[in-house]
């Protein structure tokens, strides 16, 4: 295909891939990605498993490791190790547009933090008004001289403290950031779900914010036509409903020319509630959904909406496409000639 066809306007869609731990949705995504960049498509890479990450007592992955970021050119951070060279926080010259944005900032905290009580919603979006260059630092500091010690403050100072995001004066523009691919490594963060997801949604939200002003295209191609990639989705998907930001990309990415791709350990997953509540598996009806797994009949009903009774060979898999089903070998592109 001719470069840049998986992201032309109205030409790409969303992937969903579920499988359990082990059973390869990872690798199968990385092998979708190292095609991808071949024809010169840029992707951004949650990694909120450490994937990537460098495993000195296992020769074969950094192996691995190595020639992915290699072939796709993609620049991996780890964070704690390496803070990402953006701030999501921003204002503008206008007072009303900057209302607005310090209330969705503090709209978007509490999204992913429902145990913050709405006076303190209304506190980080005070504290968010009161300066005038805003990232996470001066954000904590200001929370800190207004006396807050609460839940706000706490999630604010941790970012800051990790230094997740960069200064005001030191970052560099979303555009610049993402004219490379970009792995950016969650695992450091360990359990912390809260703070994965925070960090996660703010650098969404950023980019959602960018490709809503069409963005001139520079070579024939928007500035940020590029592949999301969010493995172990089921770790944000459970707070999608409240912020939408998922949906609201599978769903206008195919305009917006940024594809999503999403990999989960459990195909219900993909199904969200609340009021931004999107189903990701009926959306995929009009892009691709994934499973390198044998799938239950539960699990056949929702991906191919029948239960397909024939016995599989090694080898081989089902194919749902325009309403029906159909079996055969699957053959991996790079190894098969394109077949």
């Amino acid at each position: 295909e001719d470069p840049w066809i998986i992201n032309s306007s109205g030409g790409n869609g969303l992937i969903v891939i579920s499988g359990k731990p082990g059973r390869g949705k990872s690798q199968l995504a990385l092998d979708l990605l190292a095609q991808a960049a071949r024809q010169g498509v840029r992707f951004l890479f949650f990694d909120l498993k450490g994937e990537l990450e460098e495993n000195e007592d296992n020769k074969q992955q950094i192996e691995n490791r190595q020639n992915f970021l290699n072939s796709t050119g993609a620049r991996y951070t780890r964070l704690i190790t390496s803070g990402l060279p953006i701030n999501p926080l921003f204002k503008t010259d206008n007072d009303t547009v900057n209302a607005q944005i310090s209330s969705e900032f503090a709209s978007l905290v509490r999204s992913f933090a429902p145990q913050l009580s709405a006076s303190q919603e209304r506190t980080i979006r005070n504290a968010f008004d009161n300066i005038d260059n805003p990232d996470f630092i001066n954000l904590a500091e200001e929370l800190e001289t207004q006396g807050e010690t609460g839940e706000g403050y706490s999630i604010i100072e941790k970012i800051a403290r990790f230094k997740i995001f960069s200064a005001s004066e030191k970052a560099i523009s979303i555009e610049e950031w993402l004219s490379n691919s970009q792995i950016i490594d969650f695992k450091p963060l360990g359990n912390d779900k809260e703070t994965k997801a925070l960090a996660v949604a703010f650098i969404l939200n950023t980019i959602m914010k960018q490709l809503a002003q069409s963005l001139p295209i520079v070579n024939g191609i928007q500035p940020l036509q590029m592949i999301l990639f969010v493995d172990e989705a089921h770790l944000l998907l459970p707070k999608e409903g409240k912020s939408g930001l998922l949906g609201s990309l599978a769903r206008q990415g195919r305009a917006w020319g940024f594809p999503v791709w999403l990999a989960s350990q459990d195909a219900d997953a993909f199904l969200t509630t609340g009021d931004n509540a999107t189903d990701f598996a009926e959306l995929a009806d009009c892009g691709v959904h994934f499973s390198p797994q044998v799938l239950s009949e539960k699990q056949q009903r929702s991906i191919l909406g029948q239960i397909f009774s024939k016995l599989l060979n090694k080898g081989e898999a089902v194919l749902r496409l325009h309403e029906k089903s159909k079996s055969g070998e699957v053959y991996q592109f790079y190894q098969n000639h394109g077949r």
